[in-house]
Protein backbone atom coordinates (compact mmCIF):
# COMPACT_ATOMS: atom_id res chain seq x y z
CA UNK A 1 0.00 0.00 0.00
CA UNK A 2 1.23 3.23 -0.86
CA UNK A 3 1.70 6.12 1.78
CA UNK A 4 -1.32 8.34 0.11
CA UNK A 5 -3.43 5.00 0.10
CA UNK A 6 -2.54 4.57 3.81
CA UNK A 7 -3.17 8.23 4.86
CA UNK A 8 -6.62 8.32 2.90
CA UNK A 9 -7.17 4.51 5.00
CA UNK A 10 -6.05 5.97 8.42
CA UNK A 11 -8.25 9.64 7.90
CA UNK A 12 -11.05 7.71 7.23
CA UNK A 13 -10.68 5.19 10.15
CA UNK A 14 -10.56 8.53 12.06
CA UNK A 15 -13.82 9.90 10.71
CA UNK A 16 -11.88 12.75 9.56
CA UNK A 17 -12.18 14.73 6.49
CA UNK A 18 -9.67 16.12 3.66
CA UNK A 19 -10.45 19.36 5.34
CA UNK A 20 -10.04 18.77 8.78
CA UNK A 21 -6.37 17.24 8.52
CA UNK A 22 -5.03 19.90 6.14
CA UNK A 23 -6.29 22.26 9.15
CA UNK A 24 -4.00 20.30 11.60
CA UNK A 25 -1.49 20.02 9.52
CA UNK A 26 -1.47 23.98 8.41
CA UNK A 27 -2.07 23.22 4.72
CA UNK A 28 -4.66 23.00 2.17
CA UNK A 29 -7.02 20.33 1.39
CA UNK A 30 -5.73 20.28 -2.24
CA UNK A 31 -1.99 19.57 -0.44
CA UNK A 32 -3.89 16.26 0.95
CA UNK A 33 -6.05 15.53 -2.12
CA UNK A 34 -2.60 15.41 -3.94
CA UNK A 35 -1.20 12.78 -1.12
CA UNK A 36 -3.95 10.23 -1.35
CA UNK A 37 -3.61 10.33 -5.02
CA UNK A 38 -0.39 9.63 -5.20
CA UNK A 39 0.33 12.66 -7.26
CA UNK A 40 2.80 14.01 -4.69
CA UNK A 41 3.78 12.77 -1.04
CA UNK A 42 4.75 14.49 2.47
CA UNK A 43 7.71 15.88 2.91
CA UNK A 44 9.62 14.34 5.57
CA UNK A 45 9.83 16.82 7.95
CA UNK A 46 5.72 16.53 7.69
CA UNK A 47 5.86 12.74 8.52
CA UNK A 48 6.15 13.08 12.61
CA UNK A 49 2.79 15.47 12.89
CA UNK A 50 1.20 13.76 10.60
CA UNK A 51 1.68 10.26 12.24
CA UNK A 52 0.30 12.29 15.63
CA UNK A 53 -2.57 13.43 13.67
CA UNK A 54 -3.64 10.04 12.65
CA UNK A 55 -2.14 8.32 15.74
CA UNK A 56 0.39 6.26 14.57
CA UNK A 57 3.87 5.20 14.26
CA UNK A 58 5.90 6.78 11.16
CA UNK A 59 6.68 3.24 10.68
CA UNK A 60 2.80 2.79 10.32
CA UNK A 61 2.46 5.47 7.78
CA UNK A 62 5.29 4.96 5.67
CA UNK A 63 3.64 1.15 5.42
CA UNK A 64 6.90 -0.69 7.11
CA UNK A 65 5.06 -3.36 9.38
CA UNK A 66 8.41 -4.43 11.83
CA UNK A 67 5.72 -6.81 13.80
CA UNK A 68 5.87 -9.27 11.29
CA UNK A 69 9.78 -9.04 10.97
CA UNK A 70 9.86 -9.68 15.01
CA UNK A 71 7.13 -12.41 14.88
CA UNK A 72 9.67 -14.36 12.64
CA UNK A 73 12.76 -13.80 14.88
CA UNK A 74 11.21 -14.49 17.55
CA UNK A 75 9.93 -18.26 15.94
CA UNK A 76 13.56 -18.32 14.45
CA UNK A 77 15.08 -17.83 18.26
CA UNK A 78 12.95 -20.14 19.34
CA UNK A 79 13.33 -23.10 17.34
CA UNK A 80 17.72 -22.51 18.06
CA UNK A 81 16.71 -22.57 21.84
CA UNK A 82 14.69 -25.67 21.42
CA UNK A 83 17.85 -27.42 19.05
CA UNK A 84 19.83 -26.19 21.93
CA UNK A 85 18.29 -27.74 24.87
CA UNK A 86 18.29 -31.23 23.52
CA UNK A 87 21.28 -30.81 22.51
CA UNK A 88 21.28 -30.18 18.72
CA UNK A 89 24.32 -27.94 19.35
CA UNK A 90 25.55 -27.40 15.82
CA UNK A 91 21.66 -27.41 14.18
CA UNK A 92 20.80 -24.71 17.08
CA UNK A 93 24.19 -22.85 15.83
CA UNK A 94 22.81 -23.34 11.74
CA UNK A 95 19.28 -21.95 12.75
CA UNK A 96 20.71 -18.75 14.57
CA UNK A 97 23.03 -17.94 12.06
CA UNK A 98 20.57 -18.48 9.01
CA UNK A 99 18.29 -16.38 10.72
CA UNK A 100 20.77 -13.55 10.92
CA UNK A 101 21.98 -13.47 7.44
CA UNK A 102 17.76 -12.61 7.02
CA UNK A 103 18.07 -9.87 9.88
CA UNK A 104 21.31 -8.58 10.33
CA UNK A 105 20.69 -6.49 12.72
CA UNK A 106 18.76 -8.54 14.89
CA UNK A 107 20.63 -8.38 18.83
CA UNK A 108 18.32 -11.40 19.83
CA UNK A 109 19.46 -13.52 17.06
CA UNK A 110 23.19 -12.44 17.51
CA UNK A 111 22.77 -13.02 20.95
CA UNK A 112 20.80 -16.44 20.42
CA UNK A 113 23.98 -17.62 18.20
CA UNK A 114 26.42 -16.38 20.59
CA UNK A 115 24.73 -18.69 22.91
CA UNK A 116 24.98 -21.61 20.75
CA UNK A 117 28.19 -21.42 19.86
CA UNK A 118 29.62 -21.59 23.12
CA UNK A 119 28.55 -25.27 22.72
CA UNK A 120 30.88 -25.63 19.82
CA UNK A 121 34.36 -26.52 20.00
CA UNK A 122 35.95 -23.50 18.75
CA UNK A 123 33.43 -21.36 18.84
CA UNK A 124 34.43 -19.03 21.17
CA UNK A 125 35.88 -16.68 18.88
CA UNK A 126 33.07 -15.67 17.20
CA UNK A 127 31.15 -16.02 20.51
CA UNK A 128 33.11 -12.99 22.10
CA UNK A 129 33.01 -10.49 18.48
CA UNK A 130 29.54 -11.32 18.82
CA UNK A 131 29.26 -9.68 22.24
CA UNK A 132 31.42 -7.11 21.91
CA UNK A 133 29.14 -5.85 19.05
CA UNK A 134 25.88 -6.62 21.12
CA UNK A 135 27.56 -4.45 23.94
CA UNK A 136 28.73 -1.42 21.87
CA UNK A 137 26.00 -1.21 20.02
CA UNK A 138 22.78 -2.60 21.47
CA UNK A 139 20.82 -0.84 23.93
CA UNK A 140 18.02 -3.80 24.49
CA UNK A 141 18.10 -5.28 28.05
CA UNK A 142 18.30 -8.70 26.97
CA UNK A 143 21.19 -8.83 24.99
CA UNK A 144 23.08 -6.85 26.84
CA UNK A 145 22.50 -9.42 29.58
CA UNK A 146 23.38 -12.70 27.61
CA UNK A 147 26.46 -10.84 25.98
CA UNK A 148 27.84 -9.99 29.66
CA UNK A 149 26.62 -13.30 31.02
CA UNK A 150 28.69 -15.10 28.00
CA UNK A 151 31.49 -12.71 28.14
CA UNK A 152 31.68 -13.35 31.97
CA UNK A 153 31.67 -17.22 31.28
CA UNK A 154 34.37 -17.04 28.69
CA UNK A 155 36.70 -15.18 31.07
CA UNK A 156 36.40 -17.22 33.99
CA UNK A 157 37.17 -20.33 31.56
CA UNK A 158 39.96 -17.82 30.33
CA UNK A 159 40.94 -16.97 34.11
CA UNK A 160 40.72 -13.59 32.71
CA UNK A 161 39.39 -12.34 36.51
CA UNK A 162 40.34 -8.84 36.52
CA UNK A 163 38.23 -8.30 33.24
CA UNK A 164 35.44 -10.09 34.74
CA UNK A 165 36.18 -7.85 37.82
CA UNK A 166 35.92 -4.46 35.47
CA UNK A 167 32.76 -6.18 33.73
CA UNK A 168 30.75 -6.25 37.11
CA UNK A 169 31.86 -2.48 38.22
CA UNK A 170 29.75 -1.99 35.05
CA UNK A 171 26.56 -3.68 36.01
CA UNK A 172 23.91 -2.33 38.26
CA UNK A 173 23.17 -4.04 41.88
CA UNK A 174 21.15 -6.99 42.36
CA UNK A 175 18.52 -4.67 44.54
CA UNK A 176 18.01 -2.94 41.51
CA UNK A 177 18.02 -5.91 38.88
CA UNK A 178 14.95 -6.27 36.77
CA UNK A 179 14.06 -9.62 38.74
CA UNK A 180 14.41 -8.18 41.86
CA UNK A 181 12.26 -5.55 41.20
CA UNK A 182 9.71 -8.18 39.74
CA UNK A 183 9.99 -10.30 42.54
CA UNK A 184 8.95 -7.80 44.34
CA UNK A 185 5.86 -5.74 42.81
CA UNK A 186 4.60 -8.20 39.91
CA UNK A 187 1.54 -9.85 41.78
CA UNK A 188 0.73 -11.59 39.64
CA UNK A 189 -0.61 -15.14 39.59
CA UNK A 190 -0.82 -16.99 36.03
CA UNK A 191 1.40 -19.76 35.10
CA UNK A 192 3.62 -17.46 33.26
CA UNK A 193 4.76 -15.62 36.63
CA UNK A 194 5.00 -19.20 38.43
CA UNK A 195 7.65 -20.51 36.47
CA UNK A 196 9.19 -16.71 36.28
CA UNK A 197 9.23 -17.67 40.20
CA UNK A 198 10.61 -20.65 40.20
CA UNK A 199 13.73 -19.84 37.78
CA UNK A 200 14.53 -16.77 40.00
CA UNK A 201 14.32 -19.20 42.99
CA UNK A 202 16.62 -21.52 40.94
CA UNK A 203 19.28 -18.80 40.50
CA UNK A 204 19.21 -18.01 44.29
CA UNK A 205 19.99 -21.42 45.27
CA UNK A 206 23.05 -21.11 42.49
CA UNK A 207 23.92 -18.27 44.23
CA UNK A 208 23.62 -19.65 47.58
CA UNK A 209 25.91 -22.86 46.95
CA UNK A 210 28.63 -20.23 45.24
CA UNK A 211 28.92 -18.53 48.25
CA UNK A 212 28.80 -21.25 50.74
CA UNK A 213 31.92 -22.86 47.77
CA UNK A 214 33.66 -19.61 48.50
CA UNK A 215 33.21 -19.59 52.47
CA UNK A 216 34.56 -23.12 52.38
CA UNK A 217 38.00 -22.52 50.71
CA UNK A 218 38.63 -19.82 52.95
CA UNK A 219 41.58 -20.37 54.93
CA UNK A 220 39.84 -19.13 58.63
CA UNK A 221 38.01 -23.01 58.24
CA UNK A 222 40.16 -26.46 58.86
CA UNK A 223 39.04 -28.98 56.50
CA UNK A 224 36.92 -30.49 58.92
CA UNK A 225 34.84 -27.25 59.02
CA UNK A 226 35.23 -27.00 55.08
CA UNK A 227 33.30 -30.40 54.56
CA UNK A 228 30.39 -29.61 56.74
CA UNK A 229 29.84 -26.56 55.35
CA UNK A 230 29.77 -28.46 52.05
CA UNK A 231 27.42 -30.90 53.44
CA UNK A 232 25.02 -28.37 54.67
CA UNK A 233 24.89 -27.08 50.90
CA UNK A 234 24.04 -30.78 50.19
CA UNK A 235 21.07 -31.04 52.67
CA UNK A 236 19.77 -27.91 51.67
CA UNK A 237 19.39 -28.77 48.01
CA UNK A 238 18.18 -32.32 49.38
CA UNK A 239 15.30 -30.63 51.56
CA UNK A 240 14.67 -28.16 48.52
CA UNK A 241 14.05 -31.20 46.30
CA UNK A 242 12.26 -33.76 47.88
CA UNK A 243 11.68 -35.85 44.89
CA UNK A 244 15.08 -36.20 43.72
CA UNK A 245 14.71 -34.04 40.88
CA UNK A 246 17.60 -31.53 40.76
CA UNK A 247 17.86 -31.52 37.00
CA UNK A 248 20.85 -29.31 36.54
CA UNK A 249 21.41 -28.35 39.96
CA UNK A 250 22.46 -32.29 40.29
CA UNK A 251 25.93 -30.94 38.87
CA UNK A 252 26.05 -29.06 41.98
CA UNK A 253 25.87 -31.81 44.08
CA UNK A 254 28.41 -34.03 41.99
CA UNK A 255 31.53 -31.24 42.15
CA UNK A 256 30.40 -30.83 45.95
CA UNK A 257 31.05 -34.40 46.22
CA UNK A 258 34.27 -34.28 44.54
CA UNK A 259 35.74 -31.47 46.88
CA UNK A 260 34.21 -33.20 49.78
CA UNK A 261 36.27 -36.55 48.59
CA UNK A 262 40.10 -34.36 47.95
CA UNK A 263 39.56 -33.29 51.43
CA UNK A 264 38.79 -36.89 53.10
CA UNK A 265 41.67 -38.12 50.87
CA UNK A 266 43.96 -35.26 51.91
CA UNK A 267 43.14 -35.94 56.08
CA UNK A 268 43.79 -39.94 55.22
CA UNK A 269 40.38 -40.71 55.63
CA UNK A 270 39.57 -42.84 52.63
CA UNK A 271 36.39 -44.98 53.51
CA UNK A 272 35.01 -41.68 53.26
CA UNK A 273 36.39 -39.99 50.47
CA UNK A 274 35.41 -43.03 48.41
CA UNK A 275 32.03 -43.13 49.85
CA UNK A 276 31.87 -39.40 48.70
CA UNK A 277 33.25 -40.08 45.21
CA UNK A 278 30.37 -42.85 44.68
CA UNK A 279 28.12 -40.07 45.68
CA UNK A 280 28.88 -37.65 43.32
CA UNK A 281 29.16 -40.37 40.87
CA UNK A 282 25.60 -41.16 41.12
CA UNK A 283 24.60 -37.74 40.94
CA UNK A 284 26.39 -36.72 37.66
CA UNK A 285 24.79 -40.42 36.37
CA UNK A 286 21.33 -38.83 37.53
CA UNK A 287 22.21 -35.76 35.14
CA UNK A 288 22.69 -38.09 32.33
CA UNK A 289 19.67 -39.95 32.54
CA UNK A 290 17.04 -37.66 33.84
CA UNK A 291 13.70 -36.52 31.98
CA UNK A 292 14.87 -33.21 32.92
CA UNK A 293 11.15 -32.33 34.37
CA UNK A 294 10.43 -31.08 38.16
CA UNK A 295 7.92 -32.98 40.48
CA UNK A 296 9.04 -31.72 43.59
CA UNK A 297 6.17 -29.15 44.84
CA UNK A 298 7.78 -25.73 44.56
CA UNK A 299 9.14 -26.49 41.53
CA UNK A 300 6.70 -28.82 39.85
CA UNK A 301 5.88 -28.50 36.13
CA UNK A 302 9.03 -26.66 35.53
CA UNK A 303 12.17 -28.05 32.89
CA UNK A 304 11.96 -29.89 29.95
CA UNK A 305 14.59 -32.27 27.77
CA UNK A 306 17.21 -33.98 29.45
CA UNK A 307 20.74 -32.61 30.06
CA UNK A 308 22.82 -36.22 28.20
CA UNK A 309 23.92 -35.33 24.60
CA UNK A 310 25.72 -37.06 22.75
CA UNK A 311 28.41 -33.91 22.70
CA UNK A 312 28.21 -33.95 26.77
CA UNK A 313 28.17 -36.50 29.37
CA UNK A 314 27.86 -35.61 32.76
CA UNK A 315 29.35 -38.66 34.01
CA UNK A 316 33.18 -38.35 31.84
CA UNK A 317 33.07 -34.83 32.86
CA UNK A 318 33.41 -35.97 36.71
CA UNK A 319 35.60 -38.94 35.65
CA UNK A 320 38.13 -36.25 34.28
CA UNK A 321 37.37 -34.32 37.33
CA UNK A 322 38.87 -37.25 39.79
CA UNK A 323 41.47 -37.82 37.46
CA UNK A 324 43.10 -34.29 37.38
CA UNK A 325 42.76 -34.03 41.30
CA UNK A 326 46.09 -35.38 42.73
CA UNK A 327 44.64 -35.63 46.27
CA UNK A 328 42.78 -38.42 45.05
CA UNK A 329 46.13 -39.99 44.26
CA UNK A 330 45.87 -42.61 47.22
CA UNK A 331 42.52 -43.88 45.92
CA UNK A 332 43.76 -44.64 42.54
CA UNK A 333 45.03 -48.48 43.90
CA UNK A 334 41.49 -48.89 45.33
CA UNK A 335 39.01 -51.67 44.09
CA UNK A 336 36.12 -49.56 44.82
CA UNK A 337 38.14 -46.61 42.66
CA UNK A 338 38.27 -48.64 39.69
CA UNK A 339 34.62 -49.82 39.58
CA UNK A 340 33.78 -46.55 39.98
CA UNK A 341 35.70 -45.05 37.07
CA UNK A 342 34.58 -47.56 34.89
CA UNK A 343 31.05 -47.41 35.38
CA UNK A 344 31.25 -43.61 34.80
CA UNK A 345 33.37 -44.10 31.50
CA UNK A 346 31.35 -46.90 30.01
CA UNK A 347 30.11 -45.35 27.13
Amino acid sequence: MSIGSTIKKLRREREMTQEQLAEYLGITANAVSQWECDRTAPDIAQLPILARVLQVSTDRLLGVDFSKDEEEIRRISEESLACYRTGQFTRAVEIAREGLRQYPQSFRLMARLAESLRAIRGGEHEMERLCNKILKECTENDPRDRAYRLKISLYGKRGQYDEILDMANELPHIWVSREETRLRWDFSTDEARRMELIRYAKMHVESLTTCFDKLARLPCYTAEEQIRIRMQMVELMQVLYPAGDYLHHGAILASQYCVIASLYAGSGAHDQALHALEQGGAYAAYCDGHDGVGVSLAFRGYGGGGMHTDERSYRREFAELIRRDPALEPLRGEPRYKVLMDALCKE
